[in-house]
């Protein structure tokens, strides 16, 4: 019996198709329009992945900043909630999720089942936000996706001391208009992004395994920079993206 989950967020809408233990299929798609439209056609995608419609569904469970906007769902379920379920059927290990998403990051403490136990919230700053990552790559021009990678390549670092994002991205104006290479403000910046990261999770208390999900998590640079300082097992999942989505299709699971 095939369940769904399906996570909005402010940039992209991530479904999951679960049946039994087995993840089926599953999409992420640039939120881009309604909520609504988004996440059918994000269920319907991943649904023709696994060889399903729409209607074969059984029950589907909406997650994210765009949970209510999905007529559809069979219930909605706290963002917090879902990428805690996900994460700790990835890696019964977890014991601190940290979730960084296009413009939030959180940090989630759990016991040794999965239940939340706190967690801490940054969403009224962007830094550490993927969006914050997207604006600096705009400003230096360089793909977002090779950020990270161009970071880990720099000789030497430039920082950027600046906790606000406004503030952080004049301080990178600056630094361009000196002439300083771009792959040292990268390396600075990734440092700044990995400090704000730190400083929410530090908030719940680091301790055992930590699982980073959510799109900032594909970044090498910000990975290397967590475990260096963590000193512990970080953990990404495969796919980091769809952890809120596989959390939602899980609790699906558990109502059919």
């Amino acid at each position: 019996m095939a369940v769904a989950g399906v996570d909005v967020g402010s940039a992209n809408v991530c479904a999951v198709i679960l049946e039994g233990d087995d993840i089926l299929s599953y999409s992420i798609l640039s939120t881009g329009e309604e909520g609504a439209i988004a996440s059918r056609r994000a269920v319907e995608e991943a649904a023709r992945g696994a060889g399903l419609s729409l209607a074969e569904i059984q029950y589907v469970v909406s997650t994210g900043c765009g949970r209510s906007s999905v007529p559809f769902a069979s219930k909605q379920s706290a963002e917090v909630v879902c990428q805690a379920r996900g994460a700790h059927w990835l890696f019964p290990s977890a014991r601190i999720v940290i979730n960084l998403g296009a413009e939030s990051s959180r940090a989630i403490r759990l016991d040794e089942t999965g239940r939340v136990q706190s967690f801490v919230s940054n969403d009224k700053c962007a830094a550490g936000s993927g969006i914050f990552l997207e604006t600096m790559a705009k400003v230096l021009e360089v793909p977002l996706e090779e950020m990270g990678e161009i970071a880990l390549r720099a000789g030497g670092v430039e920082e950027v001391s600046s906790r606000c994002a406004v503030f952080a991205e004049s301080e990178v104006v600056s630094h361009i208009h000196k002439g300083v290479p771009k792959e040292h403000i990268l390396a600075g910046l990734h440092k700044a992004v990995a400090d704000r990261i730190l400083e929410i999770a530090g908030r719940v208390g680091v301790s055992g395994d930590v699982v980073v999900t959510g799109g900032v998590a594909k970044n090498t640079a910000i990975i290397k920079e967590l475990k260096q300082r963590l000193g512990g097992n970080i953990l990404v999942p495969e796919e980091p993206q769809i952890t809120g989505a596989l959390g939602a299709a899980l609790i699906a699971r558990d109502n059919v």
